[in-house]
């Protein structure tokens, strides 16, 4: 597919990576704080919220495109060391192109495979934002992989993936319950636009063993200027029904309609 750089019109510092003419990725490289699309700041109200203070993290991103929520995460948790795991050379030259990333090594591979050979108990934050296109990449989302997943974390750490979907959301209700079944914490975070099933858009779930502040994490999902609908607990329950696990790319329910924004 044909890769375009374009810089914003508005932030100088501004940079689109489009994909096929699609918006696949966004980044402010003066301003890494800045989080264009909403499914971004979705996974930052998460991540900000499991990790209140500014200690430095061991992240794992598995998806790069320009780089943003390492870039954030750099911005946020000075020091922290990432490993981001981008498949396309060409998009990984794009993203080192626009300048320094802070202990941030870019590696370019198969998400799967570095997920599976990652050491257990070492990541902090593991971020799954695979894409090809328009297209997720299905291979991170059988109960094996999300197992992979979950034995790299650390006893407190945190799962954060991307899904594109759209009513009835086939996709996320399955890896959601499959979530359900690995972590003591699950959440859903989504746009109402896309839950009452107006429109196709991204889910974003979260995960973790630790302990979730659903109090403070509804706080930032009320308070800020995107409107988002968190969905925990018995209202999760609800939302997966009785969505099986799949225990194998070929029996996961195919994402809904396509169209979603992804950034990364």
């Amino acid at each position: 597919m044909k890769l375009e750089l374009l810089q914003d019109a508005e932030r100088p510092a501004g940079w689109w990576l489009l994909v096929g003419g699609s918006e696949q990725s966004f980044v402010d490289i003066d301003d890494p704080s800045h989080l264009e699309f909403e499914y971004v700041q979705m996974m930052g109200y998460v991540i900000d919220t499991a990790f209140p203070n500014d200690l430095p993290l061991v992240a794992l991103h598995l998806g790069g495109g320009l780089c943003t929520v390492p870039r954030w995460v750099a911005d946020r948790y000075p020091g922290s060391r990432q490993r981001v795991i981008e498949a396309d050379e060409e998009v990984a030259r794009i993203a080192k192109s626009l300048g320094p990333m802070p202990r941030i090594d870019l590696v370019i591979g198969d998400a799967r495979p570095a997920l599976e050979q990652t050491k257990a108990a070492s990541v902090d934050l593991l971020v799954s934002d695979v894409y090809v296109g328009p297209e997720t990449v299905m291979s991170l989302y059988p109960r094996p992989a999300l197992e992979a997943a979950r034995t790299v974390l650390r006893a407190r750490g945190v799962y954060v993936c991307n899904l594109s979907d759209a009513a009835p959301f086939e996709l996320a209700k399955a890896v959601a319950g499959m979530l359900r079944g690995l972590y003591e914490h699950v959440a859903l975070l989504a746009e109402p636009a896309v839950l009452r099933g107006r429109r196709s858009g991204n889910i974003v779930l979260a995960a973790t063993d630790g302990d979730l502040d659903v109090d403070a994490l509804a706080r930032r999902t009320a308070g800020g200027p995107l409107r988002v609908r968190l969905v925990v607990g018995d209202a999760l329950d609800a939302f997966i029904g009785a969505a099986e696990p799949a225990h194998d790319e070929a029996s996961l329910p195919r994402s809904g309609e396509s169209g979603a924004r992804r950034l990364r």
